[in-house]
């Protein structure tokens, strides 16, 4: 009997060299298989295991990885080193406080640990201990200088400790120990898209994927400063490649849900952000967003709107059933990213939805920030401490209606006024807000920063003038800060937040049944609930030719944003058209992706087909227009058209310096009112209507008799100063302000 083979000794100190030498070189595949051969001959080989733990922990074999840093760890329990890569193990295996525990251990063995500290500061971080986490940072540094990663993960908790002009220094100082790093350019990039900085931020991307074409990270980055940007059809591009380099990358499909809601695609969007969250269950943006998404920002056709709603409603019900008090911490996240701005455009009642979706906000919020502590009601003759937040403290309709009258002027012996701007934008306007206010922030500061400082001035009154636009104000909407808190009409519609006491509005923008579309209790301040002057603007020289306008024709100004135009009104221009003969309604592109616009267009389309009539004959869809061309158009036209449902209102304070004639039909809402209102308070009625057959007749009557037109704008010339200069909604707001806090 022939004897068995035996197995051909090795030198393993030598097979190890060539190991650790191929490891050292990226040759993780030639590394690996000669560990293994080590390991073969001799199973319990101390280096072996280890640096065979760390290559299963480079391809996300994490399970391989714990076991072969574990047995190295049993014949070494004290060693710093293994103490170290064991925690790397359990942090990516999102075992936070073991592996916090276990670099715990390597500094006690090896204080002065560079890699322990920042490894330890990764954990940290991921617990939400920012604060630690950046000391842990400083102190690797101060071992080790040179330590380009602790640089570049000591910018990414300054990132999100909102400290942006530092965390761009270390990351700066990251590129320049390894300025071939693409991460370190790609999470310089991210700092600058926080800032809104979208130019410099792209800079940074294209930098990264010149080091490394296939950072999905970076192409995932890119596509999302590009949609901010407007660039859509690249955004989506980037956004693909980097899905298909990392199908399991869930943040590259929720930005691609955001495109693809860009683009109009509700069903769409909301599958990419369901995707998002299927691969990653933590990811609990998506699941908001992926509700949010079912609102378009354009209805094709009017029974599109419930059908949308209705999906809307479904998932909105079941995450409040999901989010609960035990689990809402963790979706903090998620908050403000994604709002439901559209719903409010959809001509409907929408306080059962909102109440749904405030509660599911405030009961996320909440768990992480508790009540105020809370403030002394003032004492008689202490004047009354109001703040308001807003992130639009700069030449901003919201600036102009309703904030910039009221804090100019509430009575400084009764009130001290305290401004937060949450936004990032500025300009003289916001000059302007800091000089009315007795002390005014502006950020960008993190949510928690926001409350601390808000909390130290103690404020009686707390006033949101929109919820609904800005990130930061959500969250701060959404807990109790001050004993009471207003909102208003910036965004007109109900919050649904049970944090807000009040909703201020105009006793004239309100109709008799106003109180049943309000979470909040409703507040009618005097006529337009606004003090405002009369505009100023500059002259433009501008021709109907350079707007695609015909001389000759008769031309209906229809300048509002197109998701303010239901489609089961798109006859009204078809008719109005039909009976006037040569006229044109001069409307304004979309502000994002074209498709929008091509929607809206499509339906004109087809309201005109149904009359016989061509719409390229009579509708113009023109690129937007800055503020003072956008006033000089209006002067160009005949006639305006108020959009129904959603009514203009500073478009309409605005156009007024050309006294222009407005036909407007009174909606259910407050926001289908504006327009009516404001020729109330003129005392001119004559071009409200009181039915969509109405409104089609006044348009004709109007388009038909030049006379009447002129006798409206001269009536209008010599009405209008009433709009202007009114304090009497400012009186309102300062004495229910007073019996809000005071009582009585």
């Amino acid at each position: 009997m022939m004897p068995l083979p035996t197995a051909k000794p090795i030198n393993v100190p030598q097979v190890l060299e060539q190991a650790l030498a191929f490891h050292h070189q990226g040759r993780l595949v030639d590394a690996d298989r000669l560990y293994g051969v080590i390991l073969a001959a001799r199973p319990e080989h101390f280096d072996a295991l280890q640096m065979r733990g760390l290559i299963r922990l480079a391809v996300g074999d994490l399970t391989q990885a714990l076991n072969l840093v574990a047995a190295a760890l049993k014949q070494r329990p004290t060693s710093p080193q293994v103490l170290l890569n064991y925690g790397m193990v359990l942090n990516a295996m999102n075992r936070h406080e073991e592996a916090l525990a276990s670099f715990e251990a390597a500094l006690k063995h090896k204080k002065r640990y560079a890699e322990a500290l920042n490894n330890r500061g990764a954990v940290l971080a991921a617990l939400d201990r920012n604060e630690e986490a950046l000391d842990g940072y400083r102190r690797a540094i101060d071992i080790k200088p040179d330590y380009a990663e602790a640089w570049s993960n000591m910018g990414n908790v300054l990132k999100t400790l909102v400290r942006y002009d530092d965390a761009l220094a270390a990351f700066d100082r990251a590129i320049k120990l390894q300025p071939k790093n693409s991460k370190n350019h790609n999470n310089r990039g991210t700092v600058f898209s926080s800032l809104k900085r979208y130019d410099e931020a792209l800079a940074c991307y294209d930098q990264a994927l010149a080091l490394d074409p296939r950072s999905h990270e970076a192409l995932h980055n890119r596509g999302s400063v590009l949609r901010s940007l407007g660039r859509h059809i690249e955004a989506l591009a980037d956004l693909e490649k980097a899905i298909a380099i990392n199908p399991a990358h869930a943040p590259a499909y929720f930005n691609r849900g955001s495109v693809l809601a860009d683009f109009n695609r509700a069903v769409d969007a909301a599958a990419s952000y369901d995707a998002a969250a299927q691969i990653d269950p933590k990811f609990t943006e998506a699941k908001i967003a992926a509700a949010i998404a079912e609102l378009p920002i354009l209805f094709r056709n009017e029974n599109e709107i419930a059908e949308r709603r209705a999906a809307y409603g479904k998932r909105l019900a079941a995450l409040n059933g999901e989010i609960t008090t035990e689990n809402a911490a963790k979706y903090l996240k998620a908050v403000g990213g994604n709002q439901p701005f559209y719903l409010a455009y959809q001509g409907q009642n929408d306080r059962e939805l909102q109440s749904i979706y405030g509660r599911i906000v405030c009961r996320i919020v909440g768990a992480h920030y508790p009540p105020a502590p809370p403030v002394d009601p003032p004492v008689p003759g202490e004047p009354i401490r109001v703040g308001i937040v807003s992130g639009f403290f700069y030449h901003h309709s919201n600036w102009k209606i309703p904030i910039k009258g009221w804090l100019s002027q509430i009575d400084r012996q009764r009130f001290r006024l305290f401004g937060y701007h949450t936004g990032l934008k500025t300009d003289g306007e916001t000059q302007i807000a800091t000089s009315m206010c007795e002390r005014f922030v502006q950020g960008p500061m993190s949510i928690a920063k926001w409350r601390e400082t808000i909390e130290t001035d103690k404020l009686h009154a707390l006033i949101y003038p929109e919820v609904g636009m800005d990130e930061i104000s959500v969250h701060l909407a959404a807990q109790r800060i001050a004993p009471a808190q207003f909102n208003s009409w910036g965004h007109p519609d109900t919050s649904g937040f049970p944090t807000l006491d009040y909703y201020l509005s105009s006793d004239l923008m309100e109709g008799p049944d106003a109180a049943d579309h309000y979470s909040e209790k409703l507040v009618r301040l005097a006529n337009l609930s606004i003090y405002y002057e009369p505009p100023v603007t500059k002259p433009v020289a501008l021709s109907r030719s350079e707007l695609g306008l015909r001389d000759d024709a008769l031309v209906f100004w229809c300048g509002q944003s197109v998701y303010k135009y239901l489609p089961q009104y798109d006859h009204v221009f078809a008719q109005i058209a039909k009976l006037v003969g040569n006229c044109q309604f001069a409307f304004l592109k979309h502000q994002g992706a074209s498709v929008v616009s091509d929607v809206f267009q499509e339906r004109l389309q087809r309201a005109f087909a149904a009359e016989g009539l061509n719409a390229a004959d009579y509708c113009v869809v023109m690129p937007r227009l800055d503020r003072d061309k956008f006033v000089a158009a209006i002067g160009l036209s005949d006639v305006v058209l108020d959009s129904i449902g959603w009514s203009g209102c500073n478009s309409t304070l605005e156009g007024l310096e050309h006294n222009m004639p407005v036909v407007t039909l009174a909606g259910e809402f407050m926001r289908g009112r504006h327009t009516s209102a404001i020729f109330q308070m003129m005392g001119i009625t004559d071009t409200i209507a009181s039915s969509v057959e109405d409104y089609v007749a006044l348009a004709v009557r109007l388009a038909r008799e030049p006379s009447l037109r002129e006798d409206l704008k001269r009536r209008i010339a010599n009405n209008k100063a009433r709009l202007f200069f009114d304090r009497a909604p400012v009186r309102d707001l300062e004495n229910f302000i007073e019996r809000a806090v005071r009582g009585g």
